[in-house]
């Protein structure tokens, strides 16, 4: 009977009341959503970055600033879902920001290693891998037991890496926009309140 009441008062509110309620309803409950996907991007983020060093050589100095970016982007993106979670107007922005570095990263590494890594096949895969400094040993060795979880090509992990990003970003991008709608629907709501208090006094 209470759920029946709930529905018919409910059908009896007008769509600004109704709206009114949901927005009230923020003031009490977390932005669980861009949290979500935030962390979902964070996530795949890592998983880029996992499939882009694998096949990375480790004593190039792009490994050891993809590493730093990496913990950056961790470090950062933890602190602005969190901010995002609690309808804060700058950690949504950060998200997006994030997002775009991630969708950024694209035409770095994973680019990187799919043309080097072209460029030794059709050298006809030459031991000498000077002239190919990005290349790690996980790509040219001929010893199968240090790869035995991913196809020794740096074209396929160069495309996942891609992927992995582009999800990232999209997800990144898609958390802090619904943070900054949000965050200004409740601010917004919350100047009101405090206006009518104010007037009334």
């Amino acid at each position: 009977m209470n759920n029946v009441e709930n529905k018919n008062d409910l059908n009896k509110m007008s769509d600004l009341e109704f709206g009114k309620n949901k927005v009230e309803m923020m003031r009490y409950r977390t932005n669980s959503l861009s949290y979500k996907l935030g962390f979902g991007g964070l996530a795949l983020s890592i998983l880029a970055g996992f499939f882009c060093l694998n096949g990375f050589n480790p004593t190039n100095f792009n490994t050891f600033i993809a590493i730093m970016l990496n913990i950056v982007i961790l470090l950062s993106g933890f602190l602005s879902i969190e901010k995002a979670k609690s309808y804060s107007l700058q950690g949504s922005i950060a998200l997006i920001v994030i997002g775009a570095v991630c969708g950024a990263r694209i035409f770095w590494i994973p680019l990187q290693l799919i043309l080097e890594y072209n460029k030794w096949v059709s050298a006809g895969k030459p031991t000498d891998t000077k002239p190919y400094p990005y290349l790690g040993a996980t790509i040219y060795s001929k010893n199968t037991d240090q790869l035995v979880y991913l196809p020794q090509s740096g074209t396929f992990r160069g495309i996942i890496a891609i992927v992995c990003l582009v999800a990232a970003a999209a997800l990144f991008i898609f958390a802090g926009y619904i943070g900054v709608v949000r965050s200004k629907k409740l601010t917004t709501y919350l100047n009101s309140i405090n206006q009518k208090k104010v007037g009334g006094k």
